[in-house]
């Protein structure tokens, strides 16, 4: 599985499917990150209330609170900072947050921020439909690029980008099983539609960002195996562009 040192290449668009073998064949041939000598990382400040100043120090008024929080100081150094509520490490903020994601658009994967209550609710709905969509989700990466860019009409799959990211949480840590849904693909493959078909249409997939997801679930993915996840996504998402448009 991608979570593990995998050597796997990217598998070949099918010669069946013509408008995507230029594509598909850039996506195999060049290396998932080349030139790579490091990612500018930021901070993410999604969080509508802010980190929690901190408290001024020393004799009359205290200096400012830390992030950005507005501290006062009285008397002998009791300050009292001003911003979100307070929490741990990082200042009631959710870890992936405090750690800070590669700059990246993440368009429809940014529901991937969504509490935990609201992925398992997804993902409960999302196991309710799988077993009438078996057929599709045990084919081959290669079969599933045919049908989606030529067959599209008649493929069955979750589409919601919420549902699929639940699902891609459950598989990053190898645990999931989809067996009692009829479905016993392996994992690999699995976790490239999943990401391939949450993503937007037009927004391309790279190492980055399948990172930043694993980030956000809080199972940090190494470089390699983001770049491997990253490249069988992409081939996916090229694959639904051509056939859905």
């Amino acid at each position: 599985m991608f979570t593990k040192s995998l050597g796997r290449g990217v598998f070949a668009l099918s010669a069946s499917a013509l408008a995507l073998s230029a594509a598909l064949a850039l996506v195999s041939s060049v290396s998932p990150y080349p030139g790579f000598h490091g990612v500018a990382w930021a901070e993410d400040t999604e969080d509508p209330q802010g980190p929690q100043g901190g408290g001024g120090q020393g004799q009359g008024q205290g200096g400012p609170g830390n992030q950005g929080g507005q501290g006062q100081g009285q008397g002998q150094g009791q300050g009292q900072g001003q911003g979100g509520p307070a929490g741990s490490a990082g200042g009631g903020r959710p870890p992936w947050a405090a750690e800070g994601i590669p700059e990246i658009e993440l368009g429809r994967l940014s529901v991937a921020r969504s509490p935990d209550h609201v992925l398992d609710r997804a993902y409960d709905e999302a196991l309710l439909s799988l077993a009438a969509m078996a057929a599709f989700y045990n084919l081959s990466l290669d079969e599933m690029i045919t049908e989606l860019s030529l067959n599209w009409d008649n493929v069955s799959l979750l589409d919601s980008p919420l549902q699929n990211l639940a699902l891609l949480r459950d598989a990053m840590d190898g645990a999931i099983d989809l067996s009692s849904y009829g479905i016993t693909n392996d994992i690999d493959t699995l976790m490239a539609v999943f990401l391939g078909v949450a993503s937007d249409k037009n927004v391309p997939i790279t190492w980055e960002t399948a990172y930043a997801i694993s980030i956000i679930f809080e199972m940090p993915m190494s470089e390699a195996d983001a770049a491997e996840l990253a490249a069988a996504a992409e081939a996916i998402r090229i694959a639904v562009l051509a056939g859905h448009g």
